[in-house]
């Protein structure tokens, strides 16, 4: 039987796993390699009862001591479980080394990003109204790039493509799930103060205006028509007094000289043929 004290810790055993892997293992996985073998070897037998909490207290002494001891990486956990990344600081020396050009996003392309990934899932329609521009030309390297992907379809007519971030996004932003996002920017809403934003705003823009009053819309006619209708200054009436009829029962007013001459010159004269 193999002496304990010259088996290597649990410790040592992680890191190797963790260092040997080209994929980011969870606990589960590294619980279950270690037990396996234990369950194999009798001289093993001591990393048999060996459960997450021990994994993960190994994960963490390992990272504290990599970071006490400067060696250049440590142990992070992303989405996918944990890995050994160097570190950001020594990044100069690494993409000279191995020539790498890493792509680079344009900023229109990191708004859109963010939109989606504060948003989702979100429609296009519903992105452009955030930035006020078209995004078709900015979603699709971005799903090229495998950072965005289709999620679903909305309800609304026409049912549009809802947008959302890959596992890759959480990756490539060191990211272990969607709730770290507002680590990253404390000054960004999150996604459920952005919808209950909305939905305010929503509400104030339906709400009528109380010092407008309301108008009774006529069937086939415009609203603002029916403003400008409102408003035009009405047409002159023009009154007509129609003549007062005489009554034979009234008196006739007195003639006078003037019209009694007047009348006998008109008896007098001479008729012309």
């Amino acid at each position: 039987m193999q002496d304990i004290n010259s088996l290597p810790s649990l410790k040592e055993i992680v890191g190797a796993l963790v260092f040997g892997a080209n994929r980011p293992l969870k606990v589960r996985e590294l619980r279950d390699c270690i037990v396996e073998v234990a369950e194999s070897d009798a001289d093993l037998a001591v990393y048999s009862e060996v459960d997450d909490k021990k994994i993960r207290e190994a994960l963490q002494e390992l990272d504290k001591d990599l970071v006490a001891n400067y060696v250049g990486f440590r142990v992070n956990e992303t989405v996918g479980g944990y890995r050994i990344r160097s570190n950001a600081q020594c990044g100069r020396w690494l993409k000279h080394l191995l020539k790498a050009k890493p792509a680079r996003l344009s900023q229109p392309a990191l708004e859109t990003l963010a939109v989606i990934a504060y948003r989702q899932p979100i429609s296009k329609a519903d992105i452009e109204a955030v930035r006020g521009v078209s995004v078709s030309h900015v979603i699709k390297p971005l799903m090229e790039m495998h950072l965005v992907k289709i999620a679903g379809r909305s309800e609304l007519p026409g049912r549009p493509f809802l947008y959302g971030t890959t596992q890759t996004f959480l990756e490539h932003f060191g990211l272990k799930n969607l709730k770290e996002l507002d680590k990253m920017a404390p000054r960004i809403l999150s996604r459920k103060e952005l919808k209950d934003a909305d939905a305010v705003r929503e509400s104030a823009r339906k709400k009528p205006d109380p010092r407008e009053p309301e108008l009774a819309l006529e069937p086939g006619v415009p609203q603002k028509e029916k403003r400008k209708a409102d408003k035009k200054p009405a047409p002159d009436v023009v009154t007509t007094v129609p003549p007062k009829k005489k009554n034979a029962d009234e008196p006739k007013p007195p003639v006078t000289a003037e019209q009694k001459t007047s009348d006998s010159t008109t008896e007098e004269s001479p008729n012309h043929e």
